[in-house]
């Protein structure tokens, strides 16, 4: 905790790096000043009166409050704490199991896969959730118990904050199935089948519990379900490993592993590993699932195998730090955390975070169009969507994808791409009266020798268009 407080004291810009960042919190103030959810959608011009699902009302609520009060640095710090607790939680089980040395490995490992993903979001505010979840899940099920009833207002936080949770109840049911086919010691299967059915029931109904009700529930499938946005959203793209060099890492790690030591892995987990691989290889986002579920699903089987190999040596410092008592270890590290926490975070909060122009916060372009006078519908790219709906424009399209649709992101990637039918029957169709695109927008080539146009700014992050001309009328006499 204390190195996230010192790691934001000192880049703490990096952590807002994100444009649904300022979409969750813009969402959040919506809230808070209206006292109800934001559907119909609010912040568009392209879906009026469209049903908007805010499946992560929470997280923006949170988010808004504290970006409010304590500004972007302060969200900035908090974020990065959130992450640190997690690796915390998740330091703490697997030293229950490991050698120091292998423990060690794993966590960097970890830490390695999530760290590409740190940003002021939703998924950062339920990281802490789902370690805590994962957790206590893989102990019960390896300790041959049930899972413990205190979880499930976690699964109610969880389902209220991100759409991961789906996750947790998949596992769930995963680790229900495992008990049941392998029970535990002077255990029957239909006791397993009863105490975990009776337990994924419980998790089921606790996700329910939800602002939204069944939509709710339904909003991570229809995502789930649009072929563009999977082609074309780097996030649900499968890793380019000429720059997911941390996944790479970790998956080599494995290979090495296995070969080198010859470490087997019930069936069940093995498959449980390759398919958390699986969905990692098909969208990089779900490395997080990796990171976090992946070691505690080893830790019972490999554990033992890994530490009578490495026998490390005792008089180590690292093994000396984790064979303290866990009473003791844990009150000193939340002790030393704390107090490096309370003082580089006082740092930070005091130097606000200066708010420079970005390829997803182009403040020249927004402050150039108004001192240009431009008003109406804009075009903008999707990119944006997030600084502009903060900044109090509608906008033509934003990281919402789940409520504009397959259909629409398709259209916009033609346009945006350069394809001239989709452009131009976008701009007359929504009356669209100036632009805001990123320089490498094929869609410009078009907008600058359309009759009637004129470019008003351009910078390495953004340009901007306007009718230089009244917008011909359309209306039928």
């Amino acid at each position: 905790m204390g190195l996230a407080a010192l790691f934001v004291s000192y880049r703490p810009a990096q952590l807002l790096g994100d444009p649904d960042t300022y979409l969750h919190i813009a969402a959040g103030r919506w809230m808070i000043a209206h006292l109800a959810l934001p559907t119909p959608d609010p912040f568009s011009f392209t879906m009026p009166g469209a049903p908007w699902v805010a499946h992560e009302w929470l997280a923006e609520l949170v988010m808004a409050g504290i970006q409010g009060s304590l500004g972007w640095a302060g969200l900035a710090l908090v974020t990065a704490l959130l992450f640190a607790l997690s690796i915390l939680l998740l330091t703490q089980a697997l030293r229950r199991r490991f050698e120091p040395l292998t423990g060690l490995v794993l966590v960097l490992g970890s830490i390695l896969l999530l760290g590409p993903h740190l940003f002021a979001r939703a998924h950062v505010i339920a990281m802490p959730l789902m370690v805590v979840w994962c957790v206590e899940l893989f102990a019960a099920r390896d300790d041959g118990r049930a899972p413990s009833r205190w979880l499930l207002p976690v699964m109610v936080l969880w389902a209220n904050i991100h759409g991961s949770y789906m996750f947790g109840l998949a596992l769930t049911g995963f680790l229900a199935a495992e008990a049941v086919i392998f029970p535990g010691q002077e255990v029957s299967r239909r006791l397993e089948a009863r105490r975990w059915g009776a337990f994924l029931g419980l998790a089921i109904a606790s996700a329910c519990v939800n602002a939204n009700g069944v939509d709710g529930v339904l909003e991570p499938f229809r995502i789930s379900a649009m072929p563009t946005l999977h082609k074309t959203f780097a996030e649900w793209r499968s890793p380019d490993f000429q720059t997911a060099a941390p996944l790479e890492l970790w998956l080599l790690g494995m290979i090495f592993v296995g070969f080198a030591t010859g470490a087997k892995l019930r069936l069940t987990r093995l498959l449980l590993l390759l398919g958390l691989i699986h969905v990692t290889l098909q969208h990089q986002r779900h490395s997080d699932l990796l990171a976090v579920a992946a070691p505690l699903a080893i830790a019972a089987s490999l554990a033992p195998q890994l530490n009578r190999l490495t026998r490390s040596d005792a008089n180590s410092w690292i093994a000396r730090m984790f064979a303290l008592p866990p009473t003791r270890a844990s009150m000193q590290a939340m002790a030393l955390s704390l107090g490096v926490a309370i003082l580089f975070g006082g740092i930070a909060l005091l130097h606000p975070v200066e708010r420079q122009d970005s390829d997803i916060t182009p403040g020249g372009a927004l402050s150039a169009a108004r001192a240009a006078g431009v008003s109406g519908p804009v075009l903008n790219n999707e990119l944006f969507g997030g600084y502009l709906i903060l900044s109090g424009e509608k906008v033509f399209i934003d990281g919402r994808m789940e409520m504009y649709g397959d259909d629409f992101l398709k259209r916009y990637m033609k346009l945006v791409g350069g394809d001239e039918a989709a452009l131009m029957g976008a701009l007359d169709a929504y009356g669209v009266t100036w632009t805001m695109l990123a320089p490498d927008d094929r869609a410009l080539l078009i907008i600058d020798r359309l009759p009637g146009w004129r470019r008003i700014y351009a910078d390495k992050y953004a340009v901007v268009n306007a009718r230089s001309e009244p917008r011909p009328s359309t209306d039928v006499k």
